[in-house]
């Protein structure tokens, strides 16, 4: 059994050449399900499955084998999701306990990571679910990762953890219920996988040591090549569990791609500099694209050109994020959140878009009318027009005139959308702003996106702001690597120009 690990670098094409390799031994006659393409995140896998569907034209049916690792778990152990521990089980065991669950609820068997980090019951679940990963006590994890005065300031809290963590355990045993890492827990313990000609690990760099028995106890043994891929440089769920040492001792045989396609020569030289201060790291040298790009340096986001082109906004934290979000809508920027969507409701911008249709003269459908009608203003239109005007024939087309005769409308195509829709004084005020920056608010690819520096991970943009704002907690800690590597991911997201945003406030990363 051959093992290879791959690095690629920021803009290598690791995946196009993952997929080559694929595209190599189904020539020399490997059948789709000897070939086994796991990843720590459904970005990733989703991406792999769609390459391969379309570059070598086989059905998801043929691409089963293209996921994420817990989710092969689920699906070998032959389970449903009536198994899978979900949001009406968080809030059943938060009236056992006395705690809230909010961020583990939303949490998806193709997610990537097992665990959310939260406030209140979802705090506590992490410690629990974090030793779980790392094969480690969970007083153990919560003494050496979460001993702080911030953290521990009451014997309360210890209690509340043992609490939850027995009583967690005792709910699933009754209802007979599985966590994600229960899914891979039982898939180590029973020893068996599909047989795999080529097994590839990619996104290997942020898999936590539970899902490295899976892959080196299981799966291994159970393949005749495999390919671990990933780059220890862009390691960035340390927070998880995550060992990069495992990701770097994974083989004796290492290849690094060379050559990116994305970074410009002066973000290449920057974030090369950052790199090198990270001490535990595979030394690989790779080229920049042919072009220079240039790196630039503000005082505030507001201060950077927006007004054209693709832009990718970047921050440390959720609360980074949102005081950036804020400031571009009091600016009058139309934006693309990540793991939100658009900063205008798409319902409203709908809405606008059918009333002007219908002071225009056109015909609509009763498909485009129905969720137009829910945001009539109740001074326009009476509860019994406003079901008429939801319940029109399905097989024909309607004008504004239609609709004042038939539901008793009271406005005419000089009534400005503002008057017509229930909208708030606050978002009218916002969504006329964007339109006389003559943004086009209903495009299928938003122009400018924000996005915390984890999440926009894979991402990438012309045109990348990223913020240097940053924590207590993140700048104080003893090890700076786990931050050297979020900022160079973040800096190696640019394809064109790079614009620094310098912190303002007590705690920023230096560069």
């Amino acid at each position: 059994m051959n093992e290879t690990t791959i690095f690629g670098p920021p803009g290598t094409g690791k995946t196009t050449t993952l997929i080559n390799i694929v595209k190599d031994r189904m020539s020399t006659g490997t059948a789709p399900d000897k070939i086994g393409f796991f990843s720590f995140s459904r970005k990733a896998a989703t991406e792999a499955r769609d390459r391969a569907w379309l570059d070598l034209q086989l059905d998801n049916k043929s691409l089963q084998y293209f996921r994420t690792l817990h989710s092969l778990a689920f699906q070998w152990l032959g389970l449903n999701t009536r198994d899978v521990f979900r949001g009406s089980d968080y809030n059943e065991l938060g009236k056992i306990v006395g705690i809230d669950f909010r961020s583990s609820q939303t949490l998806n068997i193709e997610d990537g990571p097992l665990f959310s980090i939260g406030a209140g019951g979802d705090k506590y679940m992490s410690i629990i679910q974090m030793a779980r990963v790392k094969q480690v006590p969970v007083m153990d994890e919560f003494k050496q990762n979460w001993d702080t005065p911030e953290e521990w300031s009451s014997k309360l809290q210890v209690q509340q953890l043992e609490l939850l963590n027995d009583a967690y355990v005792k709910y699933k045993r009754a209802k007979g219920k599985l966590d994600f890492i229960d899914m891979i827990e039982k898939f180590i313990s029973q020893g068996t996988s599909p047989k795999f000609d080529l097994l590839i690990i990619d996104e290997a760099q942020d898999l936590v040591p539970l899902q490295w028995r899976m892959v080196k106890e299981v799966l291994v043994p159970n393949s005749k090549e495999v390919f671990y891929a990933g780059d220890d440089d862009q390691a960035i769920y340390g927070w998880m569990g995550v060992d990069v040492k495992r990701f770097l001792g994974a083989s004796p045989n290492k290849r690094v791609l060379k050559k990116s396609f994305r970074v410009p020569i002066e973000i290449h030289k920057m974030a090369d500099l950052l790199i090198r201060k990270v001490k535990i790291r595979e030394d690989k040298k790779w080229q920049p694209q042919n072009h220079n790009g240039f790196v630039s340096w503000y005082r505030d986001i507001l201060d950077v050109d927006l007004t054209s082109g693709e832009w990718l906004i970047l921050a440390r934290t959720n609360y980074l994020v949102n005081k950036v979000c804020l400031r571009l809508k009091e600016d009058g920027h139309l934006f693309w959140r990540e793991g939100t969507g658009w900063s205008i409701s798409p319902n409203v911008l709908n809405a606008i878009e059918v009333w002007l249709k219908l002071c225009k003269g056109e015909e609509l459908t009763t498909e485009e009318l129905l969720p137009f009608s829910k945001l009539i203003h109740p001074d326009l239109i009476t509860k019994a027009g406003r079901k008429i005007l939801a319940s029109l024939e399905s097989d024909q087309n309607y004008t504004l005139q239609d609709i004042i005769n038939n539901c008793n409308l009271k406005a005419t195509s000089e009534t400005p959308w503002q008057k017509v829709l229930k909208v708030s004084e606050q978002e009218v005020a916002y969504i006329v702003s964007v339109r006389k920056r003559g943004e086009r608010i209903l495009t299928k690819a938003p122009r400018i996106r924000v996005s915390t520096i984890h999440k926009a991970k894979g991402g990438e943009a012309d045109n990348v702001a990223l913020l240097l704002d940053s924590t207590r907690a993140c700048t104080e800690q003893w090890d700076q690597d786990p931050e050297y590597r979020v900022f160079y991911v973040g800096m190696t997201r640019a394809k064109k120009t790079l614009h620094l945003i310098e912190s303002q406030q007590q705690y920023g990363f230096n560069l």
